[in-house]
């Protein structure tokens, strides 16, 4: 399956770039991939680099994060979703680790050609600039809300 090539089309079904002009959703899916994970397989390690942001299509993700003990669940993906919005950070590593839940297909996306967009290379340039802070500040408040909730002190569940 990764050798079905990413369209532009497709892209724009993805909720964060739609609205998008098709040449540059035609330029984005010209640098993306799709991977096929089967199930338990690793899209990305904690502590690795991150350059790139996935797209769930099928199946689904669950994130794991840990420190010197055992690793918690820390976020489940599933299809639609987008994952690795932390790449856009300057020399970024990755946070978590994430494994494929049954049979799973990503989109993979290299985060520069989505800041070159953001930072005025699209007409749509805001708009998307403003879709991708929301992703991160949906996470802070995902987090948030849990830390709030009474009896779950200590589990975050969201990324």
């Amino acid at each position: 399956m990764s050798d079905v090539p990413v369209t532009g089309a497709e892209l724009e079904g993805i909720e964060l770039l739609r609205d998008l002009p098709m040449a540059e959703l035609d330029a984005l899916a010209a640098v993306a991939t799709r991977r096929a994970l089967a199930d338990g397989a690793v899209l990305f390690e904690q502590g690795d680099p991150a350059q790139t942001l996935y797209v769930v299509l099928r199946g689904g993700l669950v994130l794991r994060a840990g420190g010197n003990g055992p690793s918690v669940i820390v976020e489940t993906v599933e299809p639609g979703e987008v994952v690795g919005w932390g790449a856009m950070r300057t020399a970024a590593t990755t946070l978590s680790t994430a494994r494929a839940v049954g049979s799973t297909t990503v989109v993979a996306i290299p985060v520069e050609p989505l800041i070159e967009l953001a930072s005025g290379g699209s007409s749509r340039s805001r708009e998307l600039l403003q879709r991708l802070i929301g992703l991160a500040a949906a996470q802070l408040e995902a987090s948030r809300q849990q830390l709030l909730r009474a009896g779950r002190e200590g589990v975050i569940t969201a990324g």
